[in-house]
């Protein structure tokens, strides 16, 4: 996410200096700072931000124009004036709007200007001339770089990370059933942490965008809750994998568990495939009631038998189980709002 928003706003950067250069303007700074002024992470935003922009440029060139006039060359009055219009600047955008901040910018310059040499309201033309250049720097860019913002890739990334942690599921519900020696899940582990934090970043970068006004937050804030909490399952599973010794224990009886975790893997990486592909939203997996009948068996004879060795062991089994089983629950939460958020029908059953 910071590396393409980084790299789109170089490019822009580049591509105003180098327009700025060969057209030889007369402020060509103002093309660089009003390509970075209304650069935002998708054309629609960039173009929401150009309008206002330019309103509030107009609106201070008419306001900077007829304080002008009425002071005139009066340097003392220009130097009373200037502390005013630098407080309005700062403080307009985050009082009032970024149109109000760039309006008061622009009163700002011809204060500024006319303070270190006499020119007069003309200086408004020069400025409107070159911030629209600049702007259309930011358009054009905008559209070539990331023309939909971060809907797509926060979609991607929500993918991924509920890849990833179901992923570190099925690791680490094996390092239950066979012991940690035989099974390992570190690279599971970092995976899904990876996936789970690049998916907060797209979240904050889809918040600030306008369009995320007009969508579902909620549904998909739980989404994105929702990948989280499946790595956390993950983690309590590996913690439960540490309680037992290297070998497992209860190999014969952890069969139905593995088969279980295998499939909520394949329904969580089915939700992140609908997600990105906007398809419809699967509705929870059948689970294996007749393995998970054997589970309880077994655990119930290895506990029943009273050997202290047997016991630990199903413990932990059933505590895994029920791991997974929230996990199951969880499927028609998440189905529900991945349904909500994207307005696509749930598959039938």
């Amino acid at each position: 996410m910071w590396l393409q928003n980084s790299i789109r706003g170089a490019a822009g950067l580049a591509v105003a200096v180098f327009i700025a250069q060969r057209a030889g303007l007369q402020h060509a700074f103002w093309v660089v700072l009003g390509t970075l002024s209304v650069l935002r992470s998708n054309a629609l935003s960039t173009g929401w931000s150009i309008l206002s922009a330019l309103a509030g440029t107009a609106v201070g060139i008419v306001v900077g124009a007829a304080l002008v006039l009425a002071i005139g060359t009066h340097e003392s009055v220009l130097w009373a004036a200037l502390p005013l219009a630098i407080l309005l600047a700062a403080y307009a955008p985050r009082a009032i709007s970024f149109a109000a901040g760039q309006a008061g910018f622009t009163v700002v310059l011809f204060v500024l200007f006319n303070l270190i040499q006499p020119v007069g309201w003309k200086v408004g033309l020069v400025r409107i001339e070159d911030v629209a250049i600049g702007f259309g720097v930011s358009l054009g860019v905008g559209l070539l770089f990331w023309p939909r913002g971060a809907g797509n890739l926060m979609r991607e990334n929500l993918a991924s990370a509920y890849s990833r942690a179901a992923d570190y599921v099925v690791a680490t519900a094996h390092q239950i059933v066979v012991g940690r020696e035989a099974a390992h899940a570190d690279g599971q582990a970092h995976g899904a942490a990876a996936a789970v934090h690049q998916l907060d970043d797209a979240f904050r970068q889809y918040l600030a965008e306008r369009s995320a006004r007009s969508a579902n937050l909620e549904s998909i804030g739980a989404l994105v809750a929702g990948a989280a909490r499946v790595r956390r399952s993950a983690q309590s599973l590996s913690a439960l994998a540490g309680m037992l010794g290297s070998d497992g224990g209860l190999t014969r009886c952890g069969e139905s568990l593995d088969a279980e975790a295998h499939a909520v893997r394949s329904w969580y990486v089915t939700l992140g495939d609908a997600l990105v592909r906007d398809t419809a939203v699967p509705q929870p997996h059948v689970r294996d009631l007749g393995g998970r009948r054997r589970l309880l068996e077994c655990v119930h004879a290895a506990v029943a038998g009273g050997d202290k060795e047997q016991i630990g062991p199903a413990l932990v089994l059933l505590w895994g189980s029920q791991h997974l089983e929230h996990l199951w629950r969880l499927e028609s939460h998440l189905g529900r709002q991945a349904q909500s958020a994207s307005g696509t029908p749930a598959e039938s059953s």
